[in-house]
């Protein structure tokens, strides 16, 4: 990757980390942690997923800002391929925090149970 690329991406990558930051930041006293977790993780993946586009030397860009480009600029509209990609990254990110999300409800409820059957005074009565 050329010099002015990996500066690039360095910029965009602090840029979408502080844009991130900064959407964490108000929404942390939402009651549904699980929804703020989910919009964020989707969006970090959205705008930080690369893609490659036309010839397969260009350079690696960032999926959304491409996608929003061609969709725009372009007369054909987005590449089947950006698309892919846009709804991979999206998809991906938001089946990770559904399973991570599950999972820990899962343990929370084992850990409920648990709690349960040790302060029950008739199991524990044997």
């Amino acid at each position: 990757m050329a010099e002015e690329f990996r500066f690039a991406w360095m910029v965009y990558s602090a840029g979408t980390l502080v844009l991130l930051l900064a959407g964490w930041w108000f929404m942390r006293n939402w009651s549904w942690a699980w929804l703020r977790w989910l919009i964020l993780t989707v969006t970090a993946a959205a705008l930080l997923a690369p893609t490659r586009w036309g010839e397969p030397d260009t350079p690696v860009m960032p999926v959304l800002p491409l996608f929003v480009y061609q969709t725009l600029f372009d007369q054909n509209g987005a590449t089947p391929e950006v698309t892919a990609s846009l709804v991979i990254a999206s998809g991906g990110a938001a089946v990770l925090v559904i399973l991570s999300g599950l999972g820990l409800v899962l343990i929370r409820r084992l850990r409920a149970r648990r709690r349960e059957r040790e302060e029950d005074p008739y199991l524990n009565a044997r």
